[in-house]
């Protein structure tokens, strides 16, 4: 652990002296390489089992980088196979309000959610990102979709389903959603459909 946070501190170091003489692209290479160490370590540490130090290190990774999809989700999915379930919300809370112009940081909630069966909890949580103007990754629409076909709301799924098939029209496991939705529709009859 200690050379890890020594390769860790040097990396900061490093990145801070050439902040103030190099270009930015030359910082960058700096702390991607820190990073794949960090990340290899991470890797050798989970593959003996040994979780708490994996933890410990995503915690540090999360720290210096907010923003990082992987990163907050390694963090999160780590915290969940310990059954840390309070921490592993709370980082994907923290991911998506920390970060609300990416239209993906509200998925991780949004998949708790969904695994632990919350379905309620999830419209509003992916609705606003399906409106922004970068479109959010198929996951987003797939877990909106399900979630409201889950809780009976099918006129609301078959809108995502539409909605992900305009964003991606080649994705035909999405037109075979939308058609069995659409498919039970037709069978429930009026007001049956939430």
């Amino acid at each position: 652990m200690k050379r890890i946070w020594g390769i860790l501190l040097l990396a900061v170091a490093a990145c801070m002296a050439s902040a103030q003489q190099s270009q930015p692209s030359r910082v960058d290479a700096i702390w991607n390489h820190a990073v794949d160490r960090l990340n290899g370590q991470t890797d050798i540490w989970f593959d003996d089992g040994d979780f708490p130090r994996v933890i410990n290190l995503c915690k540090v990774m999360y720290a210096l980088y907010p923003d990082d999809f992987e990163i907050a989700t390694n963090l999160g999915w780590m915290l969940e196979n310990v059954l840390r379930w309070d921490e592993a919300l709370a980082v994907y809370i923290k991911f998506r309000t920390e970060n609300p112009k990416d239209p993906d940081s509200a998925w991780p909630e949004a998949n708790f959610y969904y695994m632990k069966k919350a379905y309620q909890k999830i419209p509003a949580i992916l609705e606003p990102s399906m409106k922004m103007s970068t479109k959010p990754h198929p996951n987003s629409f797939r877990t909106l979709a399900h979630a409201y076909e889950r809780m009976n709301q099918l006129q609301d799924s078959k809108r995502v389903w539409q909605s992900m098939i305009l964003a991606f029209p080649k994705d035909a496991p999405a037109k075979n959603n939308l058609s069995r939705v659409e498919k039970k529709l037709r069978g429930a009859g009026p007001g049956k459909s939430g």
